[in-house]
């Protein structure tokens, strides 16, 4: 009996400790990146060309998190992405899009617990995006804009994994968004687009250090 009881009073303890208390703090950074080769092809009048160019995307970003309350988690991300993308080729010369971006994005997330490390973390977020894009190629053709994105996030299929009490994983699998974008190319040239996204062909893993 006392082997027993010893056994419950260890699995309620270990079941607390890795519970979303108030107070409890997180930090939490990534890196991506996606390297390859963009190909494209055309047929105009009989005449066919193909052409191919280096496609490249980096990320880097971190995020800080604080329990305002019993599994009830308040936290802010920043991240800067850059992009070069190939856009067409003239003459034998290869045009490229070269997009550097900052990111920032508050959210809230609730913790649901869903066994004794595993938690439903829905998530709901703002964000703001400013990107500055250039377009590559000669100097006569080159080209500058930007473009400034606010946006609303709901992250309806988030999970995080307790691995130890300071240390977890953040699963994403899905997630819908309505967007508001301004393209400015001059002071004659620009207008808004108006977006909503379902999105659940991307994941994402994340990794939070708990202290």
């Amino acid at each position: 009996m006392k082997r027993v009881l010893f056994l419950a009073t260890a699995m309620l303890i270990s079941v607390a400790s890795f519970a979303q208390k108030k107070g409890d703090m997180y930090v939490s950074g990534f890196f991506k990146a996606d390297l390859g080769t963009y190909s494209s092809s055309s047929s105009t009048h009989g005449f066919s060309s193909e052409w191919s160019a280096f496609d490249s995307s980096f990320e880097i970003g971190a995020e800080y998190g604080y329990f305002v309350a019993d599994n009830l988690r308040l936290s802010l991300g920043v991240s800067f992405p850059i992009l070069n993308t190939p856009v067409d080729e003239m003459d034998g010369e290869s045009y490229k899009d070269i997009t550097t971006s900052f990111d920032i994005s508050p959210n809230v997330a609730y913790y649901v617990k869903m066994g004794e490390k595993c938690y439903y973390t829905p998530t709901l977020g703002l964000l703001y995006r400013r990107d500055n894009r250039t377009t590559k190629g000669t100097e006569l053709h080159a080209s500058s804009s930007h473009t400034s994105t606010w946006g609303a996030e709901l992250d309806i299929l988030a999970f995080e994994f307790k691995v130890s009490e300071k240390f977890s994983i953040g699963v994403n699998a899905g997630k819908i968004g309505a967007y508001s974008s301004n393209y400015v190319y001059s002071k004659e040239q620009k207008y808004t687009i108006n977006q909503f996204h379902c999105d659940f062909s991307h994941g994402s893993v994340d990794f939070k250090l708990y202290f």
